[in-house]
């Protein structure tokens, strides 16, 4: 009558839940931080501990250096409640409450014409810097990236609405190699 139980310290099963319901399976896929032109994170710390940040920061400084061959780098806007490691490498960095996040997330959809989405976002600093966001994303579809830290199942299936409307899938993120970190 013996019963193991395992848990993570940690708990990514809002981005499980969410991933098995829009359709991808109960798993967390890999990034590819190095082949996005525009990362977007919404309080998620990847180069400290969202995740793999060993991994993460591999690529995200692969789309960071500029040389001959690669004149051009990756852009890193970051909204978040409080400074994290990653927030304070972002390009451009936006404040709001750490209850906010989905109202964000909601809002950067509504700006990219996700249907059923409508903003409530009041602030008009962070209004402004996600309608930059946003028209960033639309300019490189196909070659950008979000990412949530929320365990919030709607926050992440906003996210994943977002990823699909920027072409994000089987560029920037990968389902058919998923990571196995989490339980």
């Amino acid at each position: 009558n013996l019963k193991h139980v395992q848990y993570d310290a940690v708990s990514y099963s809002g981005m499980l839940l969410a991933n098995e319901a829009s359709g991808f399976g109960r798993k967390i896929p890999s990034y590819d931080f190095g082949a996005a032109k525009i990362i977007v994170s919404l309080g998620a710390d990847f180069l400290g501990t969202w995740l793999s940040p060993v991994e993460n920061a591999k690529g995200y400084s692969k789309g960071r250096k500029i040389d001959e061959k690669n004149p051009s780098m990756s852009k890193h806007y970051h909204f978040e409640g409080h400074l994290s490691m990653t927030g304070s490498n972002a390009d451009e960095r936006f404040t709001h409450r750490p209850s906010e996040t989905g109202a964000v997330a909601v809002a950067l959809a509504t700006a990219l014409g996700v249907a059923g989405t409508s903003s409530s976002v009041t602030d008009a600093k962070l209004k402004s810097g996600i309608d930059k966001v946003a028209a960033d994303l639309k300019a490189h579809n196909g070659e950008a990236l979000v990412v949530c830290g929320s365990n919030d199942k709607n926050v992440q299936v906003i996210v994943n609405a977002i990823n699909n409307a920027i072409g994000a899938y089987g560029k920037t993120i990968d389902w058919d190699k998923p990571v196995n970190y989490r339980q």
